[in-house]
């Protein structure tokens, strides 16, 4: 009889370069959402109570719309505008703003970090994995906290809405997410995998070393 033999599955280990660069990746997508997200002015949107119509606020502008009667009534988008000094912006809404900065700051110094890594090739420069991870976790954090404004003026007192919008009805206190708050939420989750791809490069690098250092000990 022949001896039945299990088919082994062999580990396939990643090296430290594959995470560092599966961080830039996922990094370069958060910053890049990061930077939209703040860029456009529907954060947060109120849908009339009779659901023909729906306005548009982001964390730094809102949507300016008007409104055309020349024999057809007619809505005309004017594009984004920012707040006016009369705005009452409360601390949860200023905060929203200082994380919303701190990210793209972060984000833009990682990018920089990333293509000067590139340029000079992972063996020339080898940037700190192992800090750079955490900072990535920082930004993560930061980015998912930029949601406060969703606890804010901007969404549950809006007076804009009365001001702009007076042919329609809308509780001011009902605000939804929009397309500017989904893209600081997808960064939130790329932020935090780049996070642990950096890491796992730190720990991986470690590891790489200590086996090098061992066979120079052995020989």
């Amino acid at each position: 009889r022949r001896a039945l033999t299990t088919p082994t599955t062999k580990m396939v280990k990643l090296g430290w370069e594959t995470y560092s660069f599966g961080a830039d990746v996922f990094g370069a997508t958060a910053f890049l959402l990061t930077l939209v997200g703040s860029a456009r002015c529907d954060f947060i949107k109120f849908t009339s109570v009779d659901g023909t119509f729906t306005d548009h606020f982001g964390v730094w502008r809102y949507g300016q719309w008007a409104f055309l009667s020349n024999g057809q009534q007619a809505w005309l988008y004017e594009g984004c505008f920012p707040y006016a000094d009369s705005v009452v912006i409360d601390s949860k809404w200023k905060a929203a703003r200082a994380f919303d900065a701190i990210v793209l700051i972060g984000g833009l110094l990682f990018f920089m970090i990333s293509a000067f890594s590139a340029c000079l090739g992972k063996r020339t420069y080898t940037r700190p994995n192992g800090i750079v991870g955490v900072c990535l976790l920082l930004l993560s954090l930061f980015s998912g906290l930029t949601l406060l404004v969703l606890d804010s003026n901007l969404c549950k007192n809006n007076v804009l809405l009365g001001e702009l919008m007076q042919q329609f009805v809308f509780n001011n206190d009902q605000c939804e997410l929009s397309t500017g708050a989904n893209c600081f939420i997808s960064a939130t989750v790329f932020w935090f995998a780049a996070a642990l791809c950096s890491l796992s490069a730190s720990r991986s690098k470690s590891e790489e070393n200590d086996e090098v250092e061992g066979g120079l000990t052995e020989s």
